[in-house]
């Protein structure tokens, strides 16, 4: 399988070097995550003029933004994520650069970051959680980025029966508040978050927060052998919203996978094996999931994709070294491979992207191609995978 990831790999890379500069900017749907992947390729080939391309596909994105009437914030769409491929690049040396350079946007990013909080507009990916990780990425101890867990504290809602706290999601298809369990813009990815944080600042409310999130995540584990142990969606009392929702798919975004790295993380941070056992529980049941259609998966991408999963069961295998891990990711990256299926796709793959669209093809990180190489990098190299900390992954 090897050789066969080597050479779509090489695909990859021939049709993200020879696209012309995405006008779109964002980390996960645009440009920056077409140069993380150049950037990351360049190191596995050691091929110098691979990273020349990056940096001028960088350069590119960057003209792009300062040309922007309206310039967006946001870490999947905006500034906060070009601040955080940055810093990325820099911790990686691949680029060498003073970082101070790039902190012009940083008063409105704190801004808009704290005011979004105020009215409860924490979502990692579009709102103010990832505006506080690009922030954390670079051991931000200035006070008013330490003040974001205050605000986060004001928003918390307290869980029935004394089963901790969450934070209060609209769920459109039900029409109503929730608690959202999932990485994507739920409870895991806001305990991944603080949890990270409290390795930059020990304090004593993070620590607690993280502590009643916890609470409030494990009073929603299934009393049964389900196929999923958590589900999707809970309500105050940590009840499912339906029976439809008890169960969720094997996914980065929702479900078993991303619960079980919030987990770990939390466990590292606060030295708490209890809540490491619960990973490793979590993790090794869902890598006894086999099939597409049993699990919901119907494309390759990272978000709710083959080479996600696969890449979620890689890691988890670098943190534990448990070889059914291992099994289940070689599972996964053939899987992703089979993805490859489509004539008129990018080096075979297409993102599925509802009724509505159908199936496209998308360059991107987080469904397309750029983070399905990614992935795959880390199937056949031993370079660490530091780029899906923009997953909450490491």
């Amino acid at each position: 399988m090897r050789t066969l990831i080597n050479n779509k790999l090489v695909e990859i890379h021939n049709i993200i070097a020879d696209r012309k500069n995405n006008s779109h900017y964002g980390l996960l749907g645009g440009s920056l995550g077409e140069v993380l992947f150049l950037f990351h390729f360049g190191e596995l080939i050691r091929k110098e003029n691979v990273a020349v391309i990056a940096t001028q596909r960088l350069e590119d994105t960057i003209k792009t933004i300062n040309s922007s009437k309206n310039v967006l914030l946001s870490f999947g769409n905006g500034i906060s994520g070009l601040l955080w491929v940055m810093y990325h690049l820099n911790k990686c040396s691949y680029l060498t650069f003073d970082i101070n350079n790039f902190n012009k946007y940083d008063r409105l990013i704190k801004k808009t970051m704290n005011d979004k909080l105020t009215i409860g507009l924490y979502d990692y990916l579009h709102e103010s959680l990832g505006m506080y990780l690009m922030f954390l990425s670079r051991n931000d101890n200035d006070p008013e980025i330490l003040d974001f867990v205050c605000k986060m504290d004001t928003i918390k809602i307290n869980c029935d029966l004394n089963m901790g706290i969450g934070w209060e999601y609209y769920l459109r298809s039900a029409d109503r508040m929730v608690i959202n369990l999932g990485m994507s813009h739920g409870l895991s990815s806001i305990i991944a978050i603080l949890s990270k944080g409290y390795k930059v600042n020990s304090n004593s409310l993070t620590k607690e927060l993280i502590i009643e999130s916890i609470k409030c995540l494990l009073s929603a584990k299934s009393s049964t052998q389900n196929n999923s142990i958590f589900p999707n969606h809970v309500f105050k009392n940590a009840k499912p919203i339906s029976n439809k929702s008890s169960e969720s798919r094997l996914a980065w975004c929702y479900g078993d996978l991303g619960i079980s790295v919030a987990l770990w993380h939390a466990s590292q941070a606060l030295g708490r094996k209890d809540w490491e056992q619960e990973a490793i529980d979590t993790i090794l049941h869902a890598s006894k999931r086999r099939g597409l259609v049993e699990n919901g998966v119907v494309d390759a991408g990272l978000c709710h994709g083959t080479a996600g999963i696969a890449h979620i069961f890689n890691r988890m295998y670098g943190y534990t070294g448990l070889e059914e891990l291992k099994e289940a990711s070689n599972y996964w990256f053939a899987e992703t491979l089979n993805m490859a299926r489509f004539e008129d796709g990018l080096a075979g793959f297409k993102a599925w992207q509802g009724n509505e669209r159908g199936w496209v093809n998308e360059p991107g990180l987080l469904e397309g191609i750029a983070g399905i190489g990614l992935a795959l990098i880390s199937a056949v190299s031993d370079i660490e995978p530091a780029w899906d900390e923009c997953l909450l992954l490491s």
